[in-house]
């Protein structure tokens, strides 16, 4: 039987040239048993890609790879999953591959790989040199953001597909529009923003993070973005932006591609160095670690209890939650936003509401729009 699996690969573990202030998997590091497994062995590597194949058996796998900081892993190693995936056959299995990367350490040599293989690739950006070396900075405390550009116009010099993942911290709500701007200047339009959030080390230690979002702050924030993309996208000047791709595509009649907006889990395979396997990349504890790689199968991790109590534990939404007129598009978001939570309700409730009530009139209106342009070019 054919079936498809997505892993996330962890090559470096928690090994990083730069030391942003936000880190979340350097808090999750820094609490852990292990806080560095060391590089991945391309012995390991090469048996998770035969208990791919395996469980995959002819559907398709998507490999993403992230951090720490990937490419502090030398390219041969990448050279050699690509090998390991095509030799002695892949019994039909179709592999897609994605990697995330602060940007700073890539080089031709890396730009070229990445091209020709089809690799989609992930960069670290905050937005303009002042709000991105706020935050984003090496181990001496310089920021980034030379080296970051230079990544990205090599990226573009091949023509190599990527993206943009930016952190939202309160400085980025407050610039909003001129990173906006920032982004559509230098010809950034594929871009994702991720809220900002308290560690469960700071949580329960009531320390306060400076650099997560209130619910008021991510108001702000949703709509001010909206604005100025609903401006562009009805004079024909799309950017892409993946919540409001995904809210689209659900009024286009898609799932949502984005784990975090199901409002349930599913087992993401975060993938350590050691081969250790966790559920979801906010969970990479020792704790909720469900099985390894090296010595167990992905149909054992799947029948674990452990495994099936973690996403059961996400079907848990409160009455409050589904009582909402906006639950079938919001689901309650992702359960780490929920986690510890009054009613279990996501920490960003308010914002999703107020954000819906402003915007899904116009996400409508654009519906419609794609609908008759779509019908006009099959007339």
């Amino acid at each position: 039987m054919k079936r498809n699996l997505s892993v996330m690969l962890k090559p470096s573990s928690s090994k990083c040239n730069l030391n942003c202030k936000y880190c979340f998997y350097h808090s999750i590091a820094n609490a852990r048993e292990v806080e560095d497994y060391g590089f991945m062995k391309k012995e390991t590597l090469e048996e998770i890609i035969e208990k791919i194949k395996i469980y995959c058996n002819g559907g398709q796998c998507t490999i993403g790879v992230q951090g720490g900081e990937p490419l502090l892993r030398e390219i041969d190693f990448y050279r050699d999953l690509l090998k390991y995936v095509n030799e002695s056959g892949n019994n039909g299995t179709t592999f897609r591959y994605s990697i995330q990367t602060n940007g700073t350490l890539i080089t031709e040599e890396w730009a070229r790989f990445f091209k020709k293989n089809n690799i989609l690739v992930g960069i670290s950006l905050d937005g303009s040199k002042d709000i991105h070396n706020l935050n984003r900075l090496d181990y001496s405390g310089k920021g980034s953001f030379i080296d970051v550009v230079k990544g990205i116009k090599l990226l573009q010099k091949y023509d190599v597909e990527f993206n943009i993942l930016v952190v939202v911290t309160p400085i980025v709500v407050r610039k909003i529009e001129s990173c906006y701007n920032f982004f559509k200047k230098n010809g950034l339009r594929y871009l994702q923003f991720i809220p900002c959030l308290d560690s469960f080390e700071s949580k329960e230690d009531g320390i306060e993070n400076k650099f997560s979002l209130t619910s008021k702050e991510y108001t702000v924030f949703l709509i001010k973005l909206f604005d100025l993309w609903y401006a562009d996208v009805v004079n024909d000047d799309f950017v892409s932006i993946r919540y409001f791709d995904n809210i689209l595509g659900l009024f286009l009649g898609h799932n949502y591609e984005a784990c975090d907006m199901n409002g349930r889990c599913s087992c993401q395979h975060i993938i350590e160095s050691d081969g250790s396997v966790y559920p979801c990349d906010f969970y990479t504890y020792e704790k909720h670690s469900i099985g390894n790689v090296l010595n167990e199968t992905f149909d054992n991790m799947h029948n674990k209890e452990c495994t099936k109590n973690f996403i059961l534990e996400s079907f848990n939404i409160s009455k409050k939650c589904r009582q909402c007129k906006f639950y079938s598009v919001c689901r309650g978001g992702c359960k780490r936003y929920r986690e510890n939570q009054k009613d279990n309700l996501n920490y960003l409730c308010d914002s999703y509401y107020q954000f819906f009530d402003y915007s899904l009139d116009k996400f409508k209106k654009i519906t419609s729009m794609i609908n008759v342009y779509n019908k006009n070019r099959a007339d």
